[in-house]
């Protein structure tokens, strides 16, 4: 693979590490995506591009692969994403495209554990959860018998719930990695992206990742709707109870997460690009615990933020 850089232009790519490149020639219909941070995400971005280029939904098209440098040229889905157009259409307009795709996904074959796909399980969760403790609590001054209280509520709080880890999950598939393509048809006008960290976990994870968006409040009138059409429209092996309390502890634990996150990158860039999301994480977690209904984690998050 041979390409002048004189050619190609740097454009956004978030939080990530890869670097994206457009070719000047706005013709070209390609990208350049640079992973040569971390071998194994370029592997992992092919490998499960792969299994999802046999579903029927968008994801970009495969050019030229260069192993050596861990670079990929693939179709370029344009400038239209999700975020840029929430706030400005009813969002329920691209919503149902993104739900449709999911959908897509999960009426397909199960993805096999290999070393791209990773089965999620409560050493991932303990890991992500730790990103609250470590930052938010932290950061409160908030003592070690509150923090190991925070740990012994999630573990026993998990260990009631039945969960079954066999779906693919998209993991970041949320407003910025999906793209509208206005030429395409019905579903297939959600164009996704960023999907080299699936894993096989809990079949509504991508669900609240797309509705339940930490960085945009958004109208949410219609999430109820599309959570129960997705669930009706997939072939669940539990009741719509049970399926919404494992959203919505999940949900919860991400939005914890996320707050972590969040002031985690401000204090390593030493700047408040990413507090400024705060405020809406924290909607959403309030949110999710109002839903999720669970006595001792709404009491224990009234003892930490929600005073």
């Amino acid at each position: 693979m041979k390409f002048n850089f004189d050619d190609v232009y740097e454009i956004e790519s978030g939080a990530s590490h890869k670097k994206i490149y457009r070719f000047k020639n706005n013709n070209e219909g390609k990208i350049i995506v640079d992973f040569s941070y971390k071998y194994n995400d370029y592997l992992s971005f092919l490998e499960i591009n792969n299994f999802l280029s046999m579903i029927n939904i968008s994801v970009p098209k495969i050019f030229d692969t260069d192993d050596t440098n861990c670079i990929i040229i693939m179709e370029d889905f344009g400038n239209i994403r999700y975020d840029k157009l929430i706030n400005i259409i009813d969002p329920k307009d691209i919503l149902i495209d993104a739900i449709n795709s999911l959908i897509e996904i999960q009426k397909a074959q199960k993805p096999t554990v290999n070393k791209f796909f990773k089965k999620y399980d409560f050493s991932y969760f303990t890991v992500e959860i730790a990103e609250f403790a470590d930052f938010y609590l932290s950061k409160k001054n908030i003592g070690k018998d509150v923090v190991d209280e925070f740990f012994d509520i999630w573990k026993s709080e998990f260990e009631n719930l039945n969960f079954n880890w066999d779906s693919f999950v998209h993991k970041d598939f949320e407003l910025s990695n999906l793209m509208h393509l206005s030429q395409r048809d019905g579903h297939l006008k959600c164009g996704i992206l960023d999907f080299q960290n699936a894993f096989i976990g809990f079949s509504g994870w991508d669900v609240f990742s797309l509705l339940e968006n930490p960085r945009i409040y958004f109208d949410d009138k219609d999430n109820d709707e599309l959570i129960e059409y997705y669930f009706n429209k997939t072939n669940q092996n539990l009741s719509f109870k049970e399926f919404l309390t494992q959203y919505y502890f999940l949900n919860t634990a991400r939005q914890s997460r996320i707050i972590g996150r969040w002031i985690n990158l401000d204090k390593k860039n030493k700047n408040n690009n990413y507090s400024k999301y705060l405020s809406v994480t924290l909607k959403r977690l309030e949110k999710s615990l109002y839903n999720l209904q669970n006595e001792k984690l709404s009491k224990l998050y009234g003892k930490i933020i929600f005073r």
